[in-house]
């Protein structure tokens, strides 16, 4: 059997956002029924935006549009035609609908929380009326049916999802038991005709993210409780319950705060690079930084409290105090060591019923309640795995140090969308319980991705080692890149004079407060991002050095960065026909891997609690085919992969020379020896700073690779996904073969892979 899969990533149709979606940083939207929050970390689900810059949108005929694009290797704009309905088709392929229904303790609790509340009204003698709120696929409402609800109305404002949920119905024999509302439940009304006949009595909806409200559930709750519900009704889930614990943890900073650069050869602790003032004391930003726990190492932690609960969410509202649309509460606790308080670990747990007997826990395994006899001796393995809903870190606004058993207050903020916190030493200390807000502009310009990278020892170590070896007194840098701050280490070097390419103005205020504090005022000057027009009788002398980490805001997958090679192509003519190009080369890696949990975002459902779902699982389908690449990018560390082989060299690019006319291609096989599911390919880059082995920055495995074992991915990087539709089983008694090609087309920056599996012995499928 030969099982053919392939894939052609053209960077240059990545997912489209056109200008109506933007919005200042650290701001949420409602668009379709989604809320994003643009300053979290891009994630290529459930949250469907990207920082590939769109430019615009026109229309071409009735069934087509182009949409105007960043390629982000070229750096060109590229006019590229997509069908109509595209918007729509990039929200639902990047919805996290299957992974939500993949949740099978979610489903089962959901249904079992409706057959309860369905059993109590009917026991007290009353019709029972439901209404389901977001209903997307209709599955909570076909169980409300099931568990014997009268009537049952469902709304859905993401039009392709409420014509899913339209077409779900009917196939399951419920069209005419569910009255489906194409509208918001904000737009719903009330009386004899209208969308609900009368009040419902009992309201289930699935309004939640990580942060619980992030979704609007606070105005969506007190709305349908004003206008919608009876005055008794019962709602599942009943309740929310906000849970934080406070660590310490240099890992966590890493991804929030940049450290100066020291010197540690020979002794000395010379800094190398400082960091502004304004940039050390800024708190921050108050934005979500949404994490798999459970997948956090444990001796990245230091716990200094054991779980707290700090805020209670009554979804009826009956009590105004219990769903406020902000509040500040004061937890009180004893630290269970001394140590500094870097950040908060925050999840939620919901009653499913209104006696609180069933319970959905969204805690890492360490705080689960299923293993609180275990604590931290369990695992990730022994709780459901869900990437709809995960944890959350949030960073203080200033670190805090505290004594073993001194008491201190956890003061926890909240407004309708998002949640912050800060420490509390005494009842007399005054704390600014405002959202933090970042006024250095670092945690407006970088990701959190981007920062761990400015912090990462490792990534340090060897831009150091280079460069040390490199620059010399008349060392002439052009820094191609985005917040180049290994550039601006160059000129404490010793270099002539360092060009820093910059693509934005908040870029280039942030690297100016940078070069100001360490004072290179006089050898680093700032040039737009495009120097292909930048004159040689601008420089003080031609470039020795061109250099990049390399990283650009517009990267998603490892080898985005390629765009170093391009615009190092455009400004030849400002560079010594000598010039050290750094890195000199690139390679492209692949790994056949066994995705523990992650295969779920893109694997069909079929059914869930006997319900069908083909209907949904083609929309998924066809909406991916359309709008998505089979290469996602995703932080493989947190997700556990277990290696079918040794790693593949792909491909390797010479970024020494010009880039070639005429494609680059590859191809090979290699035997699958080791038993087990093999159900996708992991992807990532090497970029070679110099021709040394050791002089190489990898956004791969970080830890010799392992047959069978899960592999050590860098923390810093996402790299690139490769999913099979179908998983292959690998059977020693009959011989599987990986085949695999990857071509580099240099015109656009198109990445062609096409993989494989030959399992001898069996029938073409």
């Amino acid at each position: 059997m030969v099982q053919r899969l392939q894939c052609c990533l053209r960077l240059s149709s990545l997912p489209t956002l056109h200008f109506h979606s933007f919005v200042p940083s650290s701001t949420k939207v409602q668009d379709q029924g989604f809320f994003y929050n643009t300053s979290r970390d891009f994630r290529s689900h459930p949250r469907p935006l990207t920082n590939i810059l769109p430019i615009g949108k026109k229309q071409v005929g009735r069934m087509n549009v182009f949409t105007q694009q960043l390629n982000p290797i070229t750096g060109k704009l590229e006019w590229g035609v997509q069908p109509e309905d595209y918007d729509y088709k990039q929200e639902v392929a990047r919805s996290a609908y299957a992974d939500m229904l993949h949740d099978q303790e979610r489903n089962d609790k959901y249904y079992e929380g409706l057959r309860r509340a369905v059993a109590q009204l009917k026991a007290g003698g009353q019709e029972v009326r439901v209404l389901d709120i977001g209903t997307g696929t209709g599955l909570l409402s076909m169980m409300a049916v099931s568990c014997g609800a009268d009537v049952v109305t469902a709304c859905e404002a993401f039009h392709p999802m409420a014509e899913c949920a339209r077409k779900g119905l009917k196939q399951n024999g419920f069209e005419d038991k569910v009255k489906l509302v194409p509208k918001r439940s904000t737009e719903l009304e009330v009386g004899p005709g209208k969308d609900l006949e009368q009040r419902a009595n009992l309201l289930v909806a699935e309004l939640l993210d990580t942060e619980l409200i992030g979704e609007g559930a606070i105005d969506t709750y007190r709305h349908a409780r004003d206008n919608l519900l009876t005055e008794d009704a019962l709602l599942v889930p009943s309740e929310g319950t906000v849970y934080a614990q406070v660590v310490s943890s240099e890992m966590l900073q890493r991804w929030n705060r940049i450290s100066p650069v020291k010197d540690h050869t020979n002794g000395s602790q010379q800094v190398l690079l400082d960091v502004p003032s304004v940039v050390a004391r800024c708190h921050g930003a108050a934005a979500v930084h949404d994490l798999q726990l459970s997948q956090v190492p444990r001796h990245w932690l230091t716990p200094l409290s054991q779980p707290l609960p700090v805020f209670r969410f009554d979804w009826s509202g009956r009590k105004a105090e219990e769903l406020p649309y902000d509040r500040t509460t004061r937890t009180t606790f004893l630290p269970l060591s001394s140590g500094q308080c870097d950040a908060v670990l925050m999840w939620w747990e919901v009653k499913m019923d209104q006696e609180g007997d069933v319970n959905l826990s969204c805690a890492p395994y360490w705080a689960h309640p299923d293993l609180a006899h275990k604590g931290w001796k369990g695992s990730s393995e022994e709780i459901p795995w869900r990437d709809h809903w995960m944890q959350a870190v949030y960073y203080l606004p200033q670190v805090r140090s505290v004594t073993h058993h001194t008491p201190v207050s956890l003061l926890s903020c909240h407004d309708e969308y998002s949640l912050w916190f800060n420490i509390q030493k005494d009842d007399s200390e005054l704390v600014n319980t405002e959202r933090p807000v970042c006024e250095c502009g670092v945690h407006i310009v970088n990701s959190r991705t981007r920062l761990g990278q400015l912090n990462d020892p490792r990534r340090i170590e060897v831009y150091t080692r280079v460069l040390r070896s490199l620059v010399t007194p008349d060392s002439v840098i052009l820094a191609l890149g985005d917040g180049c701050l290994m550039a601006i280490m160059a000129a404490k070097l010793g270099a002539r004079h360092v060009y820093l390419t910059e693509g934005s103005e908040a870029n280039r205020r942030v690297a100016q407060q940078f070069i100001v504090t360490n004072d290179v005022q006089h050898k680093v000057t700032i040039l737009p991002q495009d120097v292909s027009d930048t004159l040689l009788s601008q420089l003080v002398a031609p470039v020795t050095i061109a250099f990049s980490e390399p990283f650009f805001s517009t990267s998603l997958l490892p080898w985005h960065s390629l765009y170093c090679w391009y615009m190092r192509n455009s400004c030849i003519h400002l560079m010594d026909s000598s010039a050290t190009r750094i890195p000199s080369s690139v390679t492209i890696w692949g790994l056949p891997v066994a995705y523990r949990d992650l295969w779920k975002i893109r694997s069909p459902l079929h059914q869930c609690n006997g319900f069908k779902m083909d209907i949904f699982d083609k929309l998924i389908e066809s909406a991916s085919e359309e709008a998505d690449e089979r290469v996602e990018p995703h932080p493989l560390w947190e997700y556990p992969t277990r290696a079918k082989s040794q790693p593949i060299q792909l491909l390797t690019l010479d970024l020494t020379t010009t880039i070639p006319e005429a494609p680059i291609s590859k191809e090979g096989t290699m035997a699958l020896t080791t038993e087990g599911l093999v159900n996708g390919m992991a992807l990532w880059a090497d970029w070679h700073l110099t021709d040394q082995d050791q002089d190489v920055i990898t956004t791969g495995p970080i830890s010799p690779v392992v047959l069978d074992q899960n592999v050590e991915w860098d923390t810093y990087s996402r790299q690139g996904v490769y999913l099979f539709r179908q998983p292959i089983n690998i059977n020693k008694d009959l011989p599987s073969t990986l085949q695999y090609s990857i071509t580099f087309q240099p015109l656009d920056g198109m990445l062609n892979f096409e993989f494989g599996i030959e399992v001898k012995g069996r029938e073409e499928g």
